[in-house]
């Protein structure tokens, strides 16, 4: 079993890749204008190859794993497995004419194969060890303690459970190690259907019995009993788990969150927000600072650290809030204070704009042209004498 299980994982970690590489380039060799690689249709074409390979190598395993399931005693002897005490005796009596060991051609494994017949025969013939027998297997010819069905049923579910055990630790540890991911939600789920699928056989009254209903595995496969059908789900168990491991991620690949990518977005413009307004709130508040020497200017690419203010600074800041608060509040006034502030600064505004028109008015040109400059007579001969 163990070694079935190692070959099994190097399989599916191996083929599926390689099969998906040379039959996506078969398919595309037969495409006039294959795709490129890397490129989204390539990568769809690459997901629902990869897909189809891993559903048909799961197909493989499956009918491996069925036809891998060794016989029951009945299917050896040729009889259903609900023939009575006479007919099982019928079916051994010719089963041992043509297999017996004084029989001439029989061989060391044919004189095995019916010694082991032989016994399962003699222990069968009690109903409670067949009882038992076609719900764990032959390990029950071994258990020569017990008598009862329920101590057979305690002892063959106590054996049972060290795979289950054994699995439930293999999936906790593999859904550590591993990424966040889905499909490790699915692996528990399908362990979970299994296990209840197993124990559902194993209590479950015997399929010949008219008031149990047939399970789906006793419909396709009516020949065998109920420890087969559990060895071929654990079988199937381990298969779906490693198809599902691989083809899940690539068939439907993890898409962004589009809301956390929103609020990524939004995180960062508010910390560009952040750092502009802090830049600007320093620099105003760092502009009314005395400046000792050019490394303590304000940089708009490093903010200084805070510093305490000095007394002076603190004074005349003081001053203009309380400058602030008067202007406001008169002019929130709708009295006669805020129309003699209104003229005030209207009379304050004049006063500082007439000056300066005065003063503009003075430098005006004369509206009568100035005389040309003087110029020497004699120079300006001997200019004349010279451009001649």
């Amino acid at each position: 079993m163990a070694y079935s299980i190692i070959l099994g994982m190097i399989g599916w970690s191996v083929l599926p890749d390689f099969a998906t590489t040379y039959t996506l380039r078969f398919i595309h060799g037969q495409m006039k204008n294959p795709p490129s690689p890397r490129t989204p249709l390539y990568v769809q074409h690459y997901r629902y190859t990869f897909a189809f390979v891993v559903l048909a190598y799961l197909l493989y395993n499956l009918v491996q794993s069925s036809n891998s399931v060794p016989p029951n005693f009945y299917q050896i002897l040729g009889v259903p497995h609900d023939v009575d005490d006479n007919g099982l005796k019928i079916a051994f009596r010719q089963f041992a004419k043509r297999y017996h060991p004084d029989k001439p051609g029989i061989g060391p494994g044919g004189a095995e194969m019916f010694m082991r017949v032989r016994d399962a025969f003699e222990a069968l013939k009690n109903p409670v060890v067949r009882f038992a027998y076609d719900r764990f297997g032959p390990d029950v010819l071994i258990w020569q303690q017990l008598s009862t069905p329920r101590e057979y049923l305690r002892q063959g579910l106590m054996q049972s459970s060290g795979f289950h055990i054994v699995s439930g630790l293999v999936l906790v540890f593999y859904s550590s190690i591993g990424r966040e991911s889905p499909v490790k939600f699915w692996r528990y789920i399908l362990y979970a259907a299994f296990l209840f699928s197993e124990i559902a056989l194993l209590v479950s009254p015997s399929p010949s019995t008219t008031l149990s209903k047939p399970s789906i595995l006793h419909s396709f496969f009516p020949q065998r009993v109920a420890f087969q059908h559990v060895l071929f789900l654990h079988q199937l168990f381990f298969s779906l788990s490693v198809a599902v491991s691989r083809v899940a991620p690539r068939l439907f690949p993890e898409l962004p969150d589009q809301t956390a990518v929103e609020l990524e977005k939004l995180h960062a413009l508010a910390g560009m927000a952040d750092r502009e307004a802090s830049m600007l709130l320093h620099t105003e508040l760092h502009s009314v600072h005395p400046v000792t020497s050019s490394s303590e200017r304000v940089s708009l690419s490093r903010m200084r650290p805070l510093l305490e203010p000095s007394s002076d600074v603190m004074d005349e800041l003081s001053k203009e809030m309380e400058n602030m608060i008067i202007e406001t509040n008169i002019k929130k006034d709708a009295g006669p204070l805020k129309t003699l502030w209104e003229t005030a600064v209207q009379k304050g505004h004049d006063s500082t704009i007439e000056p300066k028109l005065e003063n503009s008015g003075k430098n005006l040109p004369s509206p009568r042209p100035s005389p040309p400059p003087r110029i020497p007579s004699n120079n300006y001969i001997r200019a004349r004498s010279l451009s001649y």
